[in-house]
Formats: structure tokens, C-alpha cells, sequence
């Protein structure tokens, strides 16, 4: 369960660099409010998923925040290719 809530944080930290990317911003357009709230979320789900992985044991939990957080890039990079593949088909 906490691999999950890990795996989840790193996720959304990435989701939120991804939209505060200019590249980005222009296909999905964010209001102050929503990009303050993904700087917020950029900043504290690292940190959040590494004292999830260090309540048990500090090796292991460093090697776990490590390695989820790569799984975790590289699903939402694919997700986010997909996503603006399929809104830059539509303009």
C-alpha cells in the first residue's frame, strides 16, 4: 500500500512539472490558482513519498523512492506524450 500512495505522489509531482511547462501550457492552459496549486504539489509530493518509503527502513525505503519515482516519470512522460498527441491531431 504505501509502494502505491509512493508511486501516486511521484506521479502527480511529475504531472505537475509537465503542466508548468511553457511548451505545455499552451495546449492546456492553466489559470494562476491551478499553477500555483502544481507548484504547490510539485514541491511536496517528493518529499511526502520519501517519508512514506523511509517510515519502515532507510536502505530500503531510499532504493524504493528511487526506483517509483522512475516508473513513475516514465508512465506519466507516455501518458502526457498520448495526451498531446491526441489534442495537437485535434487542432
Amino acid at each position: 500500500m504505501i509502494a502505491l500512495c509512493v508511486f501516486l505522489a511521484w506521479a502527480s509531482a511529475f504531472w505537475a512539472h509537465e503542466h508548468l511547462q511553457p511548451r505545455t501550457s499552451k495546449l492546456f492552459p492553466l489559470t494562476t490558482v491551478s499553477k500555483r496549486l502544481y507548484q504547490c504539489v510539485r514541491a511536496c509530493a517528493p518529499v511526502l513519498a520519501l517519508l512514506l518509503c523511509l517510515y519502515r527502513d532507510f536502505e530500503e525505503g531510499v532504493l524504493y523512492w528511487l526506483g517509483l519515482g522512475a516508473v513513475a516519470g516514465l508512465a506519466v512522460s507516455l501518458l502526457m506524450a498520448a495526451l498531446k498527441h491526441k489534442q495537437s491531431g485535434r487542432l
